[in-house]
């Protein structure tokens, strides 16, 4: 059996649904799946794809800023592929994905797979604007062809049973995430290279700066924490449109010394934050259909041992089991989202106990062999 996974979010991009390809493809490689991801180039070249476990082709200018453009070049790749490899199965692995398939579906005659994150589909079938309402209409049909349809949680499921898909094909099968070697050693050595957070109870957001992920929202509540944890020190990690505005409100609240917006910040460096943060938080809510289907961040954090506080939307409420392995707070209320964190980062040993539950959770439904496994089985099933 070959399988092409067709994807157009894929590293080096640091996005949630391009790293969910990269594991699916490991996970269901070391499984004995054969299979080749296409995805698009963000260089002239690629050197890393050789270290793969599986085999990468690029599509040249697949990542041009002209959204029709890319749409063109992205139909052109996966007619080629499919033309050269002549795979048993087609896996469209993310929103645009499936809305490229499914333009091409008189030429793909193989079972065809689908997975479906949120956002995807809550902008669209129909969309709100002419061209998401253009775009909703090869998604629908590519969702109608596809044999089955795989979501990261069950909210995103019944989005798209909302929306008029048949629901037998649709199956949830959540996020696995890789567990981080050497947590232990990582919380050890990391103190010595940032002195100037040592003693201070730290909270960590991670996550691209733009509306849905309200970090305004959660700045507002920071303002409460402050004034109860006076040495709070509130690590965000990420960048985006949202960060002059984020700037502008750090000093406006006065929070120029609980709040550092670190931007990207490389692999070593985010295991520190991780390996320091005493909690994460993410204030995802919905912005003009933007939603949470899951939220990657929430369950890489448990895998270090780090319990969340998240908001009461979306996939987020299956991530994080209340009062076990973090809290679940309403996505409108600053005051009582900065209640929860201050009495949460006033107790290092309980983030610690709730951390840990946090880890045990991951290992146990979140891990990245389940999800393959899970895959293989629905993937298997469809292809015979």
């Amino acid at each position: 059996m070959k399988v092409l996974i067709f994807t157009t979010r894929f590293p080096p991009e640091n996005v949630g649904t391009a790293r969910y390809v990269e594991l699916l493809a490991g996970g269901l490689t070391r499984r004995g799946v054969e299979l080749k991801v296409l995805a698009p180039a963000y260089r002239p070249g690629h050197p890393e794809d050789a270290g793969r476990e599986y085999p990468v082709e690029r599509i040249a200018g697949g990542n041009v800023s002209f959204i029709p453009l890319r749409y063109q070049r992205a139909r052109a790749g996966l007619r080629q592929a499919v033309a050269r490899w002549r795979p048993d199965a087609v896996w469209a692995a993310n929103g645009m994905a499936t809305r490229v398939a499914g333009t091409l579906l008189g030429e793909l005659g193989m079972p065809l797979l689908g997975t479906v994150h949120g956002t995807d589909v809550a902008r669209r079938l129909p969309g709100s604007t002419p061209w998401t309402w253009l775009e909703s209409v090869p998604q629908r049909r590519f969702y109608q062809r596809a044999r089955r349809l795989l979501t990261n949680s069950a909210f995103t499921r019944q989005l798209l049973i909302d929306k008029g898909i048949d629901g037998n094909k649709v199956q949830v099968v959540h996020l696995g995430v890789e567990l981080p070697a050497g947590v232990e050693e990582t919380r050890a050595s990391a103190p010595a290279r940032h002195p100037e957070w040592q003693g201070r109870p730290l909270l960590l957001t991670v996550g691209r700066l733009v509306q849905q992920k309200g970090h305004r929202l959660l700045l507002q509540a920071m303002r409460q924490v402050a004034d109860r944890v006076p040495r709070v020190l509130h690590l965000v990690v990420g960048d985006g449109p949202e960060q002059p505005a984020l700037a502008r409100q750090i000093e406006a609240l006065g929070l120029r010394e609980n709040v550092l917006l670190l931007g990207r910040v490389s692999e070593a460096m985010l295991r520190d934050c991780y390996a320091l943060a005493w909690a994460f938080a993410l204030t995802s809510h919905e912005v003009k259909s933007y939603v949470e289907g899951m939220g990657f961040v929430f369950l890489e954090a448990a895998a270090w041992g780090v319990p969340a506080v998240g908001t009461r939307h979306g996939g987020i409420t299956e991530a994080i089991e209340e009062g076990q392995t973090g809290f679940l707070v309403p996505p409108a209320q600053p005051e009582q989202i900065g209640l929860r964190l201050a009495a949460l980062l006033a107790d290092e040993g309980y983030c610690r106990r709730l951390g840990r539950q946090a880890r045990t959770r991951v290992e146990q439904y979140f891990n990245v062999e389940r999800m393959a496994a899970q895959s293989e089985a629905h993937l298997r099933e469809v292809v015979g």
